[in-house]
């Protein structure tokens, strides 16, 4: 596709204060929940500044309440949830290097690996159960063009 042509795409973006959590342009499927709780979503035809024009309805910005992220990249380094997980495998692995060494048991009782894989699995539910969607709410909902300074060329 030509830049020109990729240029007078307008693109839909989610900002909290200078970061862009989310980003969709024109001819995307989108999906939203507005304030009344109805679900919408359809493909992406239009944007203006006060309006969201999909492939099956036009939607105010105003009423959208949450955005369904497309995309969502876990890293368990990252949040509670990652310390809980590592932490938790951290100490079924010195748990059982411990038994193994100054004991010479060949592996770590049973009872001993009830609290780390606890630990863990609280961890890793933390991490892979959330929500969909991200709340509006103290974000900045933007339809934009390519003289804005968040807009980005997508191939």
């Amino acid at each position: 596709m030509p830049v020109a042509f990729l240029q007078a795409q307008k693109q839909l973006i989610l900002l909290k204060g200078e970061t862009v959590v989310a980003r969709y342009t024109e001819g995307e499927y989108f999906r939203c929940k507005l304030k009344n709780k109805e679900r919408k979503e359809g493909k992406l035809i239009d944007l203006t500044n006060t309006q969201i024009i999909t492939s099956n309805d036009t939607l105010l910005m105003a009423s959208v309440e949450s955005i369904k992220l497309r995309k969502r990249k876990i890293n368990p380094t990252r949040g509670f949830g990652g310390l809980l997980l590592v932490g938790g495998l951290g100490y079924l692995f010195i748990g059982s290097l411990n038994a193994l060494v100054l004991n010479n048991q060949t592996g770590a009782d049973s009872q001993d690996q009830v609290v780390p894989l606890a630990i863990s699995a609280m961890g890793a539910s933390m991490l892979f159960l959330h929500k969909p969607y991200k709340k509006v709410k103290r974000h900045s909902l933007r339809a934009i063009d390519y003289t804005s300074r968040f807009y980005e060329l997508r191939k």
